[in-house]
């Protein structure tokens, strides 16, 4: 089907109104106005004219009439060609109409923007049409060239009693207004008090908080603006330490937060419960000693100040505690282990002595134990690590501040700081050197009872004696003495003990160096023993000049064999030259005694055994295959009885 023939079926209804049983004032209202504008005024609408305009037919549609009479026939039906016909009609006549509305409106539109262009700030060009543009505006007609005003042509002449009316609401419309600018000023006069109020008790915050952060900043706590456009939160405190590792360098800063009165409000990251590093000293599975607590700062403090060097001192606390735990994994080959939150350190290798050092909130009870003998070792330990802590970060400075190395494709990692380390290097370097040095002074002692000259020499540690001078020579000007001082600790650690013994002559020729060296690392990895034998014994007896040993034992245990080999193919020997014979590689001289009438002379073996810092000389005949069936003559010297002469003793066995 066409679309002209679709058109034959449309039927155009009015839009169904709603049923109202009354009706309201709007609708009433309309209704009026409706009748005015078809009847002209309703003096003369009454309910029989408008019967009479019924039953007249008077404004009723057409056809409306016919059908209610019946009178006239029905129409017959258009044909589609006067359907097609009235259809085009009706469209030239809707186009028509648009046309005109369309022109209408543009008119007005261009009326409404020429008045409205009379303000500069409403003036555009776009809000005319198309055609007033082209027409108009570009023809030269001016903006704001139309203007609009009301005006109030009424004359009418008011009556007395309207007039007084009118009076009255003049007078209440003025009584109203001067009340109500009363009322404002009442009002604005409260507001300005408010305000003074607000800005004095700003003031007095402002006053506390910036006398607190005054106070702050001259104990020396860096202050640093925290956040732009931050209220309440313009400062922090960078209670840190600077050259501290990257994750406790970022906990160092705490806001400054102003609370309403003022004063500075504690920071959740100074509420946390200050730490403290403890050391205890174990033996035998009981503690024997404990460190003490750091020393706080000035008394008279603000709270506040307190709390941040609380949080500064804990903060290094957890910091060394957090690099020893690290550290401690590098070191259980050494005896350090790492159990429940405690490091364990084993002190001596030959005792139960034991360090357990962990972090404890600065509340708990730091003592508990009954024995305090050792209190002051694990104090020194404890002072002995923040120390070193201390100077590391130092070190941090020095070589941040020095030439950087040239750039890799490899990432220079930095080692950890050196604590546990070089307090595991102390502990063995003086157990070391204390063991050796002991039993060489009982040597000493044994041997000069033994009437042999002999000179002992001991130093534990060369760069310790010899710091004072060190540092007046020191060329390292960038560095402070504490720095030079604490750096000595982080170098292998060197003793050195020299026995002297005398020749026959009576001069300290012969001479034995033992050096102790001590590195946890390499490439000795604990302590080292080197015996620097004498040249002239070493090339009488064909031993080796230096030696290296990795235990007290080991060196002791060789340097009795030694000393025995001096003392009876040097000493011996030389007391006896014409009878005394060396006929092997041990400590053995055969001395032949003297003849008489009668006893003729005979060969008798003497026999030099030191061991435990015991001398002990046995004298046999040189005939007998078994020494001690053959021993006839023995002597012990030790340390703590002086008796005859080793040559004298001997002389009176064999004559």
């Amino acid at each position: 089907m066409s679309g002209t023939q679709s058109l034959m079926d449309v039927t155009l209804r009015p839009w169904p109104s709603l049923k109202k049983d009354e009706l309201n004032a709007d609708d009433l209202t309309r209704q009026i106005e409706q009748l005015t504008a078809e009847r002209g005024s309703l003096r003369e609408i009454t309910e029989k004219s408008l019967q009479d305009d019924i039953i007249a037919g008077k404004d009723v549609p057409d056809g409306t009439t016919e059908e209610h009479d019946g009178t006239k026939e029905t129409k017959e039906a258009p044909s589609k060609e006067q359907r097609l016909q009235d259809i085009a009609r009706l469209q030239h006549e809707m186009s028509g109409h648009l046309e005109w509305a369309k022109f209408a409106a543009n008119n007005a539109v261009d009326l409404l923007s020429l008045v409205l262009s009379a303000d500069v700030n409403k003036r555009t060009v776009n809000s005319f049409s198309h055609t007033f543009r082209h027409e108009g505006l570009n023809q030269g007609v001016p903006f704001g060239s139309f203007g609009i005003s009301r005006e109030n042509h009424d004359q009418h002449v008011r009556k007395p009693d309207e007039a007084q009316s009118l009076a009255e609401y003049e007078q209440r419309q003025e009584l109203v207004s001067k009340g109500s600018r009363m009322d404002a000023l009442d009002s604005a006069v409260d507001d300005i008090l408010n305000a003074a109020k607000n800005v004095e008790r700003q003031v007095r915050r402002e006053t506390t908080y910036w006398r607190e952060v005054r106070s702050i900043s001259d104990k020396g706590w860096p202050i640093q603006r925290y956040r732009s456009n931050v209220r309440n939160v313009p400062f922090a405190v960078r209670y840190g330490l600077p050259e501290a590792s990257d994750h406790f360098k970022a906990r160092g800063l705490a806001p400054l937060q102003m609370d309403k009165d003022g004063s500075i409000m504690l920071h959740p990251a100074l509420k946390l419960k200050p730490k403290t590093l403890r050391v205890r000293i174990s033996e035998n599975g009981n503690i024997t000693g404990t460190s003490r607590l750091p020393i706080e700062g000035e008394t008279d403090d603000i709270a506040i100040e307190k709390t941040i060097q609380l949080a500064r001192d804990s903060l290094f606390e957890e910091e060394l505690y957090h690099e020893m735990s690290i550290e401690s994994r590098q070191l259980v080959a050494y005896g350090v282990q790492f159990r429940e939150s405690v490091i364990h350190v084993k002190a001596a290798e030959h005792s139960q002595k034991e360090l357990l050092i962990d972090c404890i909130p600065r509340e708990n009870s730091i003592g508990g134990s009954q024995d305090h003998s050792h209190d002051w070792l694990a104090q020194n330990v404890a002072e002995g690590l923040r120390l070193l802590l201390a100077h590391e970060h130092s070190m941090r400075l020095h070589r941040r501040s020095q030439l950087p190395p040239p750039l890799t494709i490899q990432k220079r990692e930095a080692p950890p700081p050196a604590l546990l380390r070089t307090l595991l290097a102390i502990f063995k370097h003086l157990e070391g050197v204390d063991s050796l040095y002991d039993y060489l002074e009982t040597v000493a002692r044994t041997l000069e009872n033994a009437s042999l000259r002999i000179q002992l020499e001991t130093t534990r540690e060369i760069s310790w004696a010899n710091l004072a001078d060190s540092l007046k020579e020191s060329s390292r000007n960038s560095t402070s003495a504490t720095d030079q001082l604490l750096d000595v600790f982080m170098k292998p650690f060197d003793g050195k003990a020299t026995l002297s013994l005398a020749s026959s002559s009576g001069a300290y020729l012969e001479a034995f160096v033992i050096s102790t060296r001590t590195v946890i690392g390499q490439p000795t990895f604990g302590t080292e023993h080197k015996l620097s034998l004498p040249s002239s014994l070493v090339t009488d007896l064909g031993l080796f000049r230096q030696l290296k040993f990795s235990s007290v034992e080991e060196t002791t245990s060789y340097l009795d064999y030694v000393l025995s080999l001096h003392i009876a193919h040097r000493q011996l020997k030389s007391d006896f030259s014409s009878r005394a014979t060396v006929k092997g590689n041990d400590p053995r001289i055969t001395i032949k005694s003297k003849s008489s009438k009668k006893k003729p002379a005979a060969d008798h073996d003497i026999v030099v055994e030191l061991q435990n810092g015991e001398l002990k000389v046995t004298a046999s005949d040189a005939d007998s295959e078994d020494l001690t069936d053959g021993a006839h003559h023995s002597h012990i010297w030790n340390a703590q009885s002086a008796g005859i002469s080793l040559t004298e003793m001997i002389k009176s066995w064999i004559g």
